[in-house]
């Protein structure tokens, strides 16, 4: 029997079984697509919806969640159901294909964001909307909640040099978006004059002020690296620094939450980063074992390494600005280690970033701070930008 307690969010899971009675659907889905008891929606859509499931979209870690990031070696059919997996990572931009796409009436999306632009789910979902404009099947988005938060905004959007030309850029919105699944999709179908067919199917109950543990919904990892609700808030504080030559914690069971190398001083580090007063957070200095980038002429394999750096708690989510505190941990890095760090150890460091202006900066040995400032008003105006295509 399932005993999942009901929560203050719903899913709009009966919505979508009447929205695609009949028809022949596609579904672009992971294990992060569970419905409100917390069961698979793929294996419930196939099972109970009256539709017929002609195939699945493989997306980064596959459709069960067997694979690491960015493991291309998605098997051709789904061992549980028999259904063909379309595996994205054969095609170009890794987007879906029209010769595909344009075999159904409708593809439903839904995957869990974790609220930061470089989460590669969402701006899937907006090359699928492309696609479906050029055939005119329907898009289907099933909305889910932002975890970590709807009212909040970080960070100026992606300049139009980087905006789509990754997975990890989206488009121009900012690092920390306040957007769900559902409103992006709007957005940009709008602002990008695309063309498709969208349908959202809206939540009840979710208020743009709620952390993802205050809806009720339960959380499954989006990857090994996303383990619990307080990790994309991490993920907004440390996930652009992931192209750098230290450890984030990668490895951990804390990912994100930490900052360091074997030849850092972890004490130094937490002295400097405290001093600055960042409101609701708090560093220590810490010893942890995790995954870190080999010297640069071994290209980006990683090893298991002891490392010397900070620990971040947080002690008041709801005044901790993670965006803010990415600068100050590049500019406290680049002040303490000039000679010990590379923050851009291989090529996704500026598509991450989606400026040039910081990791120039930083080259040049300049404080970031300033760009920080610039990226506040940015957030403040797009805050009036996104205003028409909020559902909430």
């Amino acid at each position: 029997m399932n005993k999942w307690k009901k929560g203050a969010v719903t899913l709009a899971c009966d919505e979508l079984y009447e929205c695609i009675k009949g028809k022949k659907i596609a579904l672009m889905m992971n294990t992060t697509a569970i419905d409100n008891e917390g069961n698979l929606l793929v294996d419930e859509i196939v099972n109970n919806s009256e539709s017929k499931v002609e195939f699945f979209f493989g997306m980064e870690h596959g459709v069960r969640g067997d694979l690491y990031a960015g493991d291309g070696k998605l098997s051709d059919v789904d061992a549980k159901t028999g259904i063909k997996i379309v595996n994205l990572y054969e095609y170009p931009r890794l987007q879906p294909p029209v010769e595909w796409v344009e075999k159904v009436d409708a593809v439903v999306f839904c995957a869990q964001d974790v609220g930061v632009r470089h989460w590669t789910y969402t701006p899937w979902m907006m090359l699928l909307i492309e696609t479906c404009a050029k055939t005119g099947c329907e898009a289907i988005i099933l909305d889910r909640p932002n975890p970590i938060r709807g009212d909040i905004v970080e960070g100026a959007p992606a300049e139009p040099k980087y905006a789509g030309t990754h997975l990890l850029s989206g488009f121009e919105y900012p690092l920390r978006h306040g957007m769900t699944i559902g409103e992006l999709a709007l957005m940009y179908n709008d602002v990008k004059n695309v063309g498709a067919k969208v349908t959202v199917l809206k939540m009840q109950g979710w208020k743009r002020d709620m952390w993802y543990d205050e809806t009720g919904l339960v959380w499954v990892p989006g990857s090994p690296n996303m383990p619990d609700t307080d990790t994309p808030l991490f993920f907004a504080a440390t996930g652009l620094l992931q192209a750098a030559s230290f450890s984030l914690g990668i490895g951990t069971t804390t990912p994100f939450e930490f900052v360091g190398a074997p030849d850092f001083d972890g004490d130094a580090l937490a002295k400097e980063l405290n001093s600055r007063n960042l409101p609701g957070i708090y560093f220590i200095q810490k010893y942890y074992m995790a995954m870190t980038y080999l010297k640069p002429t071994e290209g980006s394999s990683r090893e298991l390494t002891l490392c010397n750096g900070v620990y971040m708690v947080i002690n008041d989510r709801d005044a901790w600005r993670p965006v803010e505190t990415q600068f100050h941990i590049m500019d406290a890095l680049a002040k303490l280690f000039p000679d010990k760090v590379n923050f851009e150890h291989h090529g996704l460091a500026r598509p991450r970033t989606c400026t040039d202006k910081v990791h120039d900066a930083l080259k040049a040995r300049e404080s970031v701070l300033p760009i920080a400032e610039e990226w506040k008003k940015g957030a403040e105006e797009f805050k009036k930008t996104r205003e028409k295509y909020l559902l909430y």
